[in-house]
């Protein structure tokens, strides 16, 4: 279990939209908590890979997504792919396990 402070704005936001959904706050919460966290994951990985701090397998593997789907994020980010033949090829062959 976590607990935390919340503004009184985020309280009111969030009972706004559990009235909207037509659900209890909690669920709420739990959905936009997993959303922003997902989101959060992604953008880490993209820095790290932006930086060269990773591989593009180890990029998408942080981000919890799959190499395809990583590969259109960055490429909508305009993050330029570090991608060497012998990483394709490294890759390949994992691929085939």
């Amino acid at each position: 279990m976590v607990g935390t402070r919340l503004s009184d704005e985020l309280i009111h936001d969030i009972q706004y939209v559990a009235e909207e959904e037509k659900s209890d706050k909690s669920k709420v919460i739990r959905e936009l908590l997993f959303a922003a966290v997902k989101q959060k994951l992604k953008e880490l990985a993209l820095e790290k890979y932006a930086k060269q701090e990773v591989s593009l397998g180890k990029a998408a593997e942080l981000a919890q997504l799959p190499l395809a789907d990583f590969m259109y994020i960055a490429a909508e980010r305009k993050v330029p792919l570090h991608y060497s033949l012998a990483s394709l090829e490294k890759d390949f062959k994992a691929a085939l396990r």
